[in-house]
């Protein structure tokens, strides 16, 4: 019975194993916003013209 359960663990793709994990999505999901939004932020803070006093 071992040897069947490796067998059919094999057979399964890298990819899907992964993508089946709804916990590993959802992490993922939120670290790709997270730093897609910070990158964006930094740029545009950045970016910014200088303010000038009055």
């Amino acid at each position: 019975m071992g040897d069947l359960e490796k067998n059919k663990d094999k057979s399964i793709p890298l990819g899907q194993r992964l993508l089946d994990s709804p916990f590993l999505l959802l992490f993922a999901g939120l670290g790709v916003m997270f730093v897609f939004y910070t990158i964006w932020g930094l740029y545009e803070v950045l970016s910014l013209p200088k303010g000038t006093l009055p």
